[in-house]
């Protein structure tokens, strides 16, 4: 399982590192090519990632593919995730760079699920009170789950909005099932 703390430690010091040498999108960019290529030969990962390869064939082989390809600064970056034994959380940290470069720019994500797909009106409605609240432009990722029976349920970061008919009724039987009958 990953582990957000580091993943956002990690992240964190590579978008400094690329603050500093003015290379942020190219960064970004470059690990896109990297997990793309990674998804696309899996024995790669599972070279890299291994405990029983020699950290030195592993930064020959990243150098040998990668070298010529990617910023500088990444392939550092990556050699020091190997040295560190944190090369198998490089994905999440992928995803908080760009989720860090997005707070950057004004931009947030929220997970949005509903029972069936949300309304054009209404999801425009949800984007507009989401955006004028956060004061951040908020990009909806919606999820469609008949489990939640109606309403909707809103994740932003840390902050959880649930108006679901299924948290309700949840609600309301643990309520019931705590009242003395007589």
């Amino acid at each position: 399982m990953p582990d957000l703390r580091v993943a956002d430690r990690y992240a964190r010091a590579l978008l400094e590192a690329a603050r500093e040498r003015d290379v942020v999108e190219a960064v970004a960019e470059s690990m896109d090519g990297i997990l793309a290529t990674v998804k696309d030969r899996a024995d790669l990962a599972i070279f890299i990632e291994s405990p029983q390869v020699a950290t030195q064939e592993k930064k020959d082989l990243l150098q040998a593919v990668f070298g010529e390809h990617i910023e500088p600064v990444l392939l550092h970056f990556v050699y020091l995730l190997i040295d560190k034994d944190r090369i198998e959380h490089f994905r999440t940290i992928a995803g908080e760079y760009d989720r860090l470069m997005e707070f950057e720019r004004g931009i947030v994500r929220a997970q949005v699920t509903t029972a069936i797909e949300l309304a054009a009106d209404l999801e425009e409605q949800l984007n507009a009170r989401l955006n004028a609240r956060t004061g951040f432009k908020v990009i909806l990722e919606k999820r469609v789950d008949p489990a939640v029976i109606g309403g909707v349920k809103v994740v932003l970061e840390d902050y959880v909005l649930d108006g679901t008919v299924r948290t309700n009724l949840d609600l309301l039987r643990k309520t019931l099932e705590k009242a003395q009958v007589h």
